[in-house]
């Protein structure tokens, strides 16, 4: 009898200091495959490896940055605001030997503003190995472009709407962005996020557009 699969996420929480005082804290968080075999295995080793480069990254070189803003904000008697960072992901989907994770990342760098990263990995657990988005649509030619096309009509939806304040020039934008990487699926359909500041000011963070995998779902909507 096959052993339940199961997604663990650990979390780690650290505040780095300067001669006592507070200067980065962050939260990480990544997940552990148990009981999906080798493939589970592989997936697993390559969020510790994840993991371990956020950490490295907070822990030297934003660190440093933290400490020299620190030294003169002293030099100069200014108050200082401990910078954070944190990575957090959860599981979207998990059915048919098919994992999806979605996960978000922010950095506030003391009193700045939030510098926000979004993202999602699709895994066939079996063989522990990435799916393409191609692999969703077989057999369906011009695929890429009906998705381009639901992205455009559900962007142009929310900026009529008010909801998401996107740049005029939004689209050519979001080309230039390759918004079809770091997607997941979800019951929904496809989810997809632009970057931060690639083409909506930096207040609206990361947008999300969720599109059908399927014709009919189109229709339907």
């Amino acid at each position: 009898m096959r052993e339940e699969i199961q997604i663990v996420w650990n979390e780690e929480k650290r505040a780095l200091t300067l001669e006592g005082e507070p200067v980065l804290e962050y939260t990480l968080a990544w997940p552990r495959v148990e009981g999906a075999g080798l493939g589970g295995k592989w997936i697993s080793k390559y969020y510790a490896r994840l993991a371990e480069s956020w950490r490295r990254r907070w822990e030297r070189e934003v660190y440093w940055l933290a400490c020299l803003e620190l030294a003169a904000r002293r030099e100069g008697a200014r108050p200082f605001t401990p910078w954070t960072g944190e990575l957090r992901g959860e599981t979207v989907l998990l059915q048919d030997d098919v994992l999806s994770l979605r996960f978000h990342g922010c950095e506030v760098r003391g009193g700045g503003r939030p510098a926000r990263v979004r993202w999602g990995d699709v895994w066939g657990l079996r063989e522990g190995t990435p799916k393409s988005l191609r692999s969703l649509f077989s057999g369906e030619k011009g695929w890429k472009k009906r998705l381009w096309q639901s992205v455009c009509q559900r962007g142009e939806e929310r900026r009529r709407a008010g909801d998401c304040f996107l740049d005029g020039d939004w689209p050519q934008k979001a080309k230039r962005a390759r918004l079809f990487r770091g997607w997941c699926l979800t019951e929904e359909g496809v989810e997809v996020s632009l970057p931060q500041c690639a083409a909506s000011p930096a207040a609206e963070g990361c947008p999300v557009f969720t599109l059908p995998v399927r014709k009919q779902e189109k229709q339907d909507a």
